[in-house]
């Protein structure tokens, strides 16, 4: 869940630029085997636009032809203060996207998370009135979007604003300080096409297959659609286990999204590996971290892979990936993308949510870089299913 990606587990340079990339020139690279199905992407920090880490670089520049920054254009980094603003790590991730011709996300613009409270007070220091609220929205879209006009290809305009009911969020400092959720919806996706002309512009959310939240996310584009304010596409955060979402929901939200005339996207995708989840949702209960994985009992079952994945669970990943790709590929003329959030598993945030300090396994390349049988899975697919598209079984639902 983005909610708390930012708790991301740095890899240090030192020991990055120490480890050797274990697949050879010959094997084959995701993107060149998905060239005619969808664009092939993965998160990226400033480890890898700096060109700091030679195993990173080399990765990214083989497998992915498109990239999306993890934090450095959210608000709360890049504008901490008022007047401040650090665009150094930003600036030099569009400059790496366009130095190695890659299709460049801008991630992303309108977020309830990562947003420094005085984005919502005035400089009384008292909340703003929906009327300052806008006009703080309007001037950060034009200072972020306008900043990368006709360099960044695409942003995620807003990111988790819909609620797993299918109403708008009840939490959002965002929707609170302007009055509803259509209100921050329609003025950021027209400000945003006002400053950013000619760029792709995107709504993003988590749990997007949830058939409710599916269909308050379809109501939204439908009001955007009838208003005459432009969205291009939908991203369909992944953020998955290996037994959920039903397989099922995912192929009914892609022809959902898809018949609503606009782009899908599968963005931020990994496997969680580890216990404490249902759905990807936290069961409810309240952990200290600290004290109760020091327990053993708790230990051996929210934290059981210390000493590596066992052959087993390796299976299951290695179906689950072949699966879902499975999916993707049929539906290859619905979906313009596919993006891993991260590269390998030693980089991943889901080591640290909901539960820091975990080792989890949700990306193709392990902690060694080496590639795992997933992603060998993941490579055959289009070989295995050859000129297969997805047919919708008779009597399927029409959005």
């Amino acid at each position: 869940m983005t909610r708390l990606k930012y708790f991301l587990i740095a890899v240090p340079t030192l020991f990055i630029n120490c480890l050797i990339l274990p697949h050879t020139a010959k094997a084959q690279a995701l993107k060149d085997v998905y060239k005619d199905a969808f664009l092939m992407g993965t998160a990226i920090s400033p480890n890898i636009t700096s060109e700091r880490s030679k195993t990173l670089m080399d990765t990214v520049l083989k497998h992915f032809n498109t990239i999306t920054i993890e934090n450095n254009l959210k608000a709360g980094v890049v504008n901490p203060r008022p007047g401040e603003y650090n665009w150094a790590p930003a600036d030099q991730y569009v400059e790496f996207g366009e130095k190695n011709k890659m299709w460049i996300m801008g991630h992303t613009l309108v977020w309830h998370q990562q947003t420094p409270d005085w984005f919502f007070t005035n400089k009384e220091g008292k909340p703003n009135t929906k009327e300052e609220q806008l006009e703080r929205l309007r001037s950060h879209i034009e200072a972020v979007a306008g900043r990368y006009k006709g360099r960044i290809n695409a942003w995620d305009v807003v990111n988790e604003q819909m609620g797993e009911d299918g109403n708008y969020r009840t939490n959002s400092n965002w929707i609170k300080s302007v009055g509803s959720g259509d209100t921050l919806i329609k003025h950021a996706f027209k400000y945003a096409a006002q400053y950013a002309p000619n760029t792709e512009l995107y709504y993003n959310e988590y749990n997007a297959w949830r058939p409710e939240k599916r269909d308050g996310i379809i109501r939204m584009v439908k009001m955007l659609q009838k208003e005459g304010i432009r969205i291009d596409g939908v991203g369909m955060q992944s953020h998955w286990g290996l037994n959920y979402p039903k397989n099922q929901y995912i192929e009914d939200a892609i022809n959902a999204y898809s018949a609503l005339g606009i782009k899908v996207m599968i963005t931020e995708l990994d496997i969680d590996l580890l216990p404490l989840s249902r759905e990807g949702q936290l069961t409810g209960w309240t952990l200290n971290p600290d004290r109760q994985l020091q327990l053993p009992e708790f230990k051996s079952y929210l934290d059981p892979y210390r000493d590596g994945l066992p052959d087993e669970v390796q299976k299951q990943l290695t179906k689950r990936y072949e699966e879902i790709f499975e999916i993707f590929y049929r539906h290859r003329d619905q979906i313009a993308r596919v993006t891993f959030w991260g590269i390998q598993d030693g980089q991943s945030w889901k080591n640290g949510s909901p539960i820091a300090n975990r080792m989890n396994y949700p990306l193709l390349w392990d902690r060694q870089w080496k590639q795992k049988p997933a992603f060998n899975a993941v490579i055959n697919v289009p070989k295995k299913l050859g000129s297969a598209k997805a047919t919708p079984p008779a009597g399927s639902k029409k959005f």
